[in-house]
C-alpha cells in the first residue's frame, strides 16, 4: 500500500459509491483490507473507508437471513442466526476458511468482491441461493450467480448485504475441501444442498470450485439427484458424471486429471453427507 495516497471517510452508501466511481481505477473499498493490502495494483492511490457504514449487522428480515457486507467471517460463523441456518453449515464452512487471524479481518463482502478464483465461501453461498444486496447509484438486488458471470463489470457497485434464504427444514447442506496445509487456499473445493422428503430427493443444488476457475453451479448434475433416492449407487454415478462435466485445468497447485478426481471424490462424500441424517458440514 505505499502508494496510496488518501483515504476517503465517506457517511453514506452513496457516497462511497461515489467516490469509487469518479476515479473507479485509481480506487479501492476498504472493509476488512486483507487484499487492498497484498494485491493492490500500483495504479490505486485512494481507498475508501466503510467503517462508518454501518454494513456489519446480521439479522432476521422476511424469512431470509440478512448478513451486512462489511461482517467478518469470525463475526459470521458465532452468530446465533448463522449457526441455526441448516444445522450450522454456513458456520462450519467459515470455521475451515484461511487462518484464525484472517477470519477476523475478512469480510463477506470482500470475499465475494475478491478478484481471486479460490473462495471457499463462494461455492456454499451459492448452494445456499444467496443474492446481493447492491448499490451502484440506486440500490438492487442480484443473484449471486448472475454477479460473479460479470463480476468485473460490478466491481465500481458496492455490496451492501448478503440475503439468504430460509430453507425448509428437509434441507440439508455439506461442504468439501482439499488443501495441503491447514490455513492454504483450496486445490478444489464443493458444496451440495438437498431437499429430501421419504428418503427421495426433491431438489438439489451443486457447486464446484478452485477448479482453478471461480465456482459456479452445476445445473446439469444437480438434475440427476431430483427424484432419485441417494443411495450409494446413485451417489457414485452422480459423481462421476461431475467428474466428467466440470471443466477443470492445470496449475501450480494440481493438474486438470488430479482435480478431476478431486471433484468426484468431493461430490461424493458431500453428497453422502448430506443424505445421512442431520447431514451437515464435514471434513
Amino acid at each position: 500500500m505505499n502508494k496510496i495516497r488518501e483515504v476517503v471517510h465517506p457517511k453514506s452508501v452513496a457516497a462511497a459509491w461515489t467516490a469509487r466511481r469518479e476515479k473507479s481505477d485509481a480506487t479501492r473499498y476498504l472493509a476488512g483490507g486483507i487484499d487492498v493490502t497484498l494485491y493492490t495494483p500500483p495504479a490505486v492511490s485512494t481507498v475508501i473507508d466503510l467503517s462508518a457504514l454501518d454494513l456489519s449487522s446480521i439479522r432476521e428480515e422476511n424469512a431470509e437471513l440478512v448478513i451486512g457486507a462489511t461482517a467478518t467471517m469470525t463475526q459470521v460463523r458465532e452468530s446465533k442466526a448463522v449457526l441455526s441456518l441448516i444445522g450450522g453449515f454456513f458456520s462450519d464452512v467459515l470455521a475451515n476458511v484461511a487462518s484464525p487471524l484472517q477470519r477476523n479481518l475478512g469480510t463477506i463482502g470482500g470475499t465475494i468482491a475478491s478478484a481471486h478464483p479460490w473462495s471457499d465461501v463462494i461455492p456454499a453461498l451459492l448452494v445456499l441461493d444467496a443474492r446481493l444486496a447492491l448499490y451502484d447509484g440506486s440500490e438492487r438486488t442480484i443473484g449471486l450467480a448472475e454477479y460473479l458471470d460479470d463480476r468485473s463489470s460490478n466491481a465500481v457497485a458496492l455490496i451492501t448485504a448478503v440475503h439468504i434464504p430460509r430453507p425448509e427444514s428437509t434441507v440439508r447442506a455439506a461442504y468439501e475441501t482439499f488443501v495441503r496445509t491447514t490455513f492454504d487456499v483450496s486445490t478444489l473445493n464443493c458444496a451440495c444442498l438437498v431437499d429430501i422428503v421419504d428418503e427421495v430427493c426433491r431438489s438439489a443444488r451443486l457447486a464446484v470450485g478452485g477448479t482453478p476457475a471461480l465456482a459456479r453451479r452445476v445445473e446439469e448434475i444437480e438434475t440427476l439427484l431430483v427424484g432419485q433416492r441417494l443411495t450409494a449407487g446413485q451417489i457414485e454415478r452422480v459423481a462421476s458424471a461431475a467428474a466428467d462435466a466440470v471443466l477443470v485445468r492445470d496449475d501450480a497447485r494440481a493438474t486438470s486429471a488430479y482435480r478431476r478426481q478431486l471433484v468426484r471424490v468431493g461430490v461424493s462424500r458431500c453428497l453422502e453427507r448430506a443424505a445421512s441424517a442431520g447431514g451437515k458440514d464435514g471434513q
